[in-house]
């Protein structure tokens, strides 16, 4: 059985567009990847560093813990973490600075991720 080229169906456009789809999707992932793992080293630091008062180690540690439990949470997650956040961006801004740079610098004597400053 011989195939002649002209027998040979050309692959449609959206089989080229799929591919270019995932193209992009791996590179991203690539990228989004090393973000990740920044983060996950981050909340670590701001749920155990002391320079932080306790209560608000904890409420990042109980919303994290909320978040991965698959139950319905109604949102309670996100609002505490809002409320961490706005804390941490408003009354402690320098600790948290710090632990970021902290963070940042072992992150680059580890050479595992990059990191892009702010």
């Amino acid at each position: 059985m011989r195939h002649d080229r002209r027998s040979l169906e050309p692959v449609p456009w959206w089989a080229w567009c799929l591919i270019a789809v995932g193209v992009v999707a791996l590179v991203c992932g690539w990228g989004f990847r090393s973000q990740l793992r920044f983060t996950v080293k981050l909340t670590k630091a701001l749920a155990t560093d002391e320079r932080l008062p306790r209560p608000l180690r904890w409420a990042v540690g109980i919303a994290l813990a909320v978040k991965v439990i698959p139950v319905p949470d109604f949102g309670i997650d996100e609002v505490i973490l809002a409320l961490v956040a706005a804390l941490l961006l408003t009354v402690y801004r320098h600790t948290f600075h710090e632990i970021v740079a902290e963070t940042r610098g072992v992150e680059a004597e580890n050479g595992t991720t990059r990191v892009p400053a702010e």
